[in-house]
């Protein structure tokens, strides 16, 4: 069995995912959710996994099956974190000696944003914790996990004509992520927050090359959105009120992206099955540089970018 911790919201979800369905793909085991922690410590999150058509040897499991100290959330845990971050050389030493000797044993422990090679050793069962966010660890399985992460159910009623829109035009999704990016204090010495330039200027370059395009904007904050960014074309705007799975579906149903720093919007592009997408976006995903491997080779970047606070 291969059991993995849910962590975070939908886009990161869809990460752990991808990644235990990779393991799966590689050992034929069965795969484990476990939403165990996520309920306990992410209150503010839901498990939205259960509204896609999940592999068939998916489980979904509350109970809490991953080791003790597979917990990344106790408080020991988080002290230990941080004081270990703060030495960059220490951090990357001790991360990569706790991967390397507790995967031999079935546990695989990586919170790192860069990939690390996956090693897998002869094991009856596999526990999984971390974010897994770069597309290296399941390409190879990409046109499964399209087919598998579609929501159950049929295109919401009242979001046909949006849609409409979408399908009949060089349709360009421009995601802006504000919320915590933008009130969280702690979110915000983390993540960079896309400025207006940003969408601007990317959305003109799209349009360089696809003069009929249209935006369509998509947004935790639609509101904002609508009084504070004007594109000089034709703009949509989503509704604000729909479920995440249903945002998401209609969101990757654009034919080109404007993507900001989020997992969300990540998978946004990434479950887009059209080959001549152009995607932008922001060269740092992170306030302080650090090195992630969540880019795509594909995508395309400003000359002139820069995040506001």
């Amino acid at each position: 069995m291969i059991y993995i911790d849910m962590l975070g919201n939908l886009g990161n979800q869809l990460f752990e995912y991808a990644y235990a369905r990779k393991i799966q793909e590689l050992t034929g085991q069965k795969v484990t959710l476990n939403t165990c922690f996520l309920e306990k410590y992410y209150k503010d999150y839901k498990f939205n996994l259960d509204s896609y058509k999940l592999n068939e040897n998916i489980i979904i499991e509350k109970k809490n099956k991953l080791p003790f100290f597979m917990n990344i959330n106790t408080i020991f845990a988080k002290v230990i974190l941080r004081a270990i971050s703060k030495n960059k050389k220490i951090d990357e030493k001790v991360s990569n000696l706790i991967y390397n000797v507790a995967s031999r044993k079935g546990y695989y422990l990586w919170l790192k944003e860069t990939y690390k090679e996956i090693k897998l050793y002869n094991r009856k069962n596999y526990y999984i914790t971390g974010f897994w966010q770069s597309p290296y660890y399941f390409d190879d399985i990409k046109d499964i996990l399209i087919k598998e992460l579609q929501p159950k159910c049929d295109l919401l009623e009242e979001n046909k004509e949006l849609y409409s829109v979408i399908s009949n035009n060089e349709s360009i999704c421009v995601t802006i992520r504000r919320g915590d990016y933008v009130h969280n204090e702690e979110i915000r010495k983390s993540y960079l927050v896309c400025n207006e330039e940003f969408y601007y200027n990317a959305v003109n370059k799209i349009k360089e090359e696809f003069p009929e395009a249209v935006v369509i904007c998509f947004s935790d904050d639609i509101e904002w959105v609508k009084e504070n960014l004007k594109f000089n074309c034709k703009t949509y705007y989503e509704s604000g009120k729909d479920p995440v799975w249903e945002k998401l579906r209609l969101m990757s149903l654009c034919k080109h992206f404007v993507i900001s720093n989020s997992s969300f919007s990540w998978w946004a592009q990434y479950l887009s099955t059209n080959e001549d997408k152009i995607v932008y976006a922001p060269k740092q995903w992170y306030v302080d540089g650090r090195k992630t491997d969540i880019f795509e080779k594909s995508w395309r970047y400003l000359e002139d970018e820069w995040g506001s606070e």
